[in-house]
Formats: structure tokens, sequence, C-alpha cells
């Protein structure tokens, strides 16, 4: 490692302790972090920005607007009110529910823009029945990870995968769909060892909406109609993107400029509602995870790990489950899988292996590891911020105390499936 490589990592290492331990706000020791390297020239100016995943960016904005523009119509209420009569106030079950819809959908779209829309809605369920919202917001987070893990077009990585490997949308359901079954078994088995208590209903007998304190018609059914074609727009528009080629940024950074157009909103009131801290830190992280990349931090890390297993197929394919699980869980999952890549390609020609077993590790690892620490998926930040709003604190060790068991539980049952059905 040399001396540039060096300083990249102690600097990373230092805003990673300073998020750890909240000595510091983590946007703030995000831009001390980033900060330093530019201080240290570790990286030109001109090139830092070139790494923040604008992509992911465009998507959270357009996103926010748009949901901030659903907020007005108080239908996010509603549905949380109908949601809670239909289950008679029956909190584990609505969990459940609304757990499952986030997996599912999350499969189908991009998870961030599944949280955005579902985490709400959980958010005022918790609030109406008047229960501890933390097992809700931690449903959210962990069941929009793990359901995107199934699909091609769910997590990022996959992305990456498919196109590096040739696999298609099917592939990936049949050989990554069982897992992501169990990995939702266990988190429903862990929210009720951890949340079963908060979880019981306050008192017996069927509930009705009209108990709670929750508007009774929505603020104005017009722009409830045209912010809800629009977002029907757009969610047509993820399903298809790659049909259309656009980038999921563009199809919401269009949907909410339509929105916006044709809807009577106060553009500065509704621009209020998008949570900036969130952007800035998704965008000073970009830039200092980009850095250990430019650098070649993390592909000596990548290298040294199969350098040492290359010629052990099973040990491999385990280790890189584990390996790309904590990695995932420490540094954002997209530069990981992309240094990782022709790695698993090198090593399996090498070896004459086939190389699916180690693609199906790789991906199951960076998707599932990122359920480890709030900074471990862009998810766990985004509904951290939508908790923020609601003024629900969930801060690092809260989270990490929660997220590293169910992700050492579901990487566990993913290495045994893996074994099982390919070693």
């Amino acid at each position: 490692m040399n001396r540039v490589q060096l300083l990249a990592l102690i600097i990373f290492c230092l805003t990673y302790a300073f998020i750890i331990t909240e000595r510091l706000h983590r946007l703030k020791a995000a831009m001390l972090g980033f900060s330093l390297v530019l201080l240290m020239q570790l990286v030109e100016q001109s090139e830092i920005f070139s790494f923040i995943d604008f992509n992911t960016i465009g998507l959270l904005l357009g996103m926010m607007i748009l949901v901030g523009i659903l907020k007005k119509t108080g239908l996010i209420q509603h549905i949380a009110a109908e949601a809670v009569s239909y289950s008679k106030g029956n909190a584990w079950i609505l969990l459940v529910f609304l757990a499952s819809l986030t997996a599912v959908v999350s499969a189908l779209i991009d998870n961030v823009t599944t949280v955005l829309l579902v985490g709400p809605i959980a958010l005022a369920v918790a609030d109406v029945m008047e229960i501890n919202p933390m097992p809700f917001i931690f449903a959210e987070i962990f069941s929009s990870n793990i359901g995107g893990t199934a699909t091609l077009i769910g997590d990022p990585p996959n992305l990456l995968i498919g196109s590096a490997a040739g696999l298609t949308f099917n592939e990936f359901i049949i050989n990554l769909g069982p897992p992501v079954a169990l990995s939702m078994i266990v988190l429903f088995g862990l929210l009720y060892f951890w949340y079963g208590n908060d979880l019981r209903p306050k008192r017996d007998g069927e509930m009705s909406k009209g108990e709670f304190s929750v508007p009774k018609k929505l603020h104005d059914p017009a722009l409830t109609v045209k912010v809800l074609f629009v977002m029907a727009l757009v969610l047509v528009g993820f399903i298809l993107h790659g049909m259309l080629h656009f980038e999921a940024a563009t199809i919401a950074l269009a949907g909410a400029t339509l929105a916006l157009i044709v809807c009577p909103v106060d553009v500065e009131e509704i621009l209020l509602d998008v949570d900036w801290v969130t952007i800035l830190f998704f965008s000073m992280l970009f830039m200092l995870v980009g850095t250990l990349e430019h650098v070649g931090v993390i592909e000596l890390f990548a290298t040294k790990m199969f350098s040492l297993f290359g010629d052990h197929f099973r040990a491999l394919t385990m280790i890189l489950i584990w390996a790309s699980g904590v990695a995932s869980a420490v540094v954002d999952n997209v530069p990981y899988t992309a240094a990782v890549i022709p790695l698993v390609k090198h090593i399996s020609q090498l070896g004459g292996y086939d190389p699916r077993p180690l693609w199906w590790a790789l991906a199951l690892g960076a998707c599932l590891g990122g359920n480890g620490t709030l900074v471990g998926a862009s998810a766990n930040l985004v509904m951290a911020g939508v908790a923020n709003k609601a003024g629900i604190k969930l801060d690092f060790k809260t989270f990490l105390a929660r997220g590293m068991v169910l992700m050492l539980a579901t990487l566990a049952v993913s290495a045994a499936y893996v074994f099982w059905r390919y070693l």
C-alpha cells in the first residue's frame, strides 16, 4: 500500500469513526473527510465531483418532490387509517403486510423509491396506533434491501453483475428468489423477537379508522388524482426503463417536473420537504468512497482476498459471500462490486470454474450486507431521513445493534443455500 492509498484509507476510517461514535453529525463528518481529501491533494477537485452518482442523487430529488406533493393530499394518512381498520388494530399484521409489500415492490423498482413511497405510510400507521415506530422503520429498511436482492433491477450491484455476466432477469429470480424468501422469514422472526411486546394491540375488539385522529376527507381530491397519475407514469417508467433506455434519475426528475407543472403547489414550500441533508451526505459519501476506488484501495483488498483463496473454489465462494457482506456494510456496494467483478472473471477463467456460484455469492453478499450499518445502503439513510423529519431519531449505534444481527443471519442462510445448491 503506497502513501496515497494509506492516507485515503486513514481519512475514510476517521470519517467513519466520527459517524459511528456520533462525535459529529454524519454530514459534518463526511464533509470533514471530503475536505481532507482535497486539502491533501489525494484527488483533484475537478475529478472528485465525477465520483458522485448523479443517477442516485437525481432519483432521490425527484422522488422526494413527488412524495412531498403526495403528502399534501392527506392520502398517506388515509391509507394508514384504512390499513389499521382492516387489520382490526393488529400491529403485527400491519407490519408483515407493509414489509412484504416493500420487498415485492423493491424487486421491481429501486428500493430507495420504495421506502420513499411506503415509509411515510408505515410511520403514519405507527402514529395512528400510538405504538413504537422503530419496528416499522426497521421493517421498511430491511425488507427493501432484501427484496431488491431478488431481481436484476432490484439493486444496483445486480445490474452490474447481470451486465458483466450476461445473466437474465429470470435467472436472478430463479437463483436468488429462494434465499430472499428465507431471509424475509428470518427478518420477521427477529422483528417479533425484538418488538413482539410493542406490536401487541392495546385493547381488544375491532378498531375502525373513525377512532383515529386523521382527516375524514382528502385535502384536495383533484390534486390527489393528478399526483397519483404522475406517480403511475413514473412507476411504469421505472419498470420499462431498460426498454426506454432512460436512467432512473431521468424518469424521476421528469415526473417531478410534470407534477410541479400540473399540480397547483408552491414550489418553494415543496422544496422545503426535500431532505437536503441526506442528499448532501450521499454526495459526500460517494466522493469519499470514489476516492478509495480511484487510488486503488478497494481493488487492493479485493485482490488480496482472491490471491489467498483463488485455488479453493468452495472456500472462495463462501469467503466471497461473507467478505462482500462485511465490505458492503462499510462502503457503498456499487464500487465494491465493480472492483470485484473483473477479479471473479479472472479467477474463474484461471481455475476453469463455473462462475455462476461466484456471481450469486457476490450478489447476495453485496446486497444483503447493506443491512449491516446505517451507511450500508441508500435505502437505510433515506428511511432514516424520513424518520428524522417525523421527529424520530435513528442513530448509528441503534441501527448497528439490529442491522448487524440481521445481516449475519441472512448471510448465514445465503451461504448455506449456495453451498447446498451449487457446491
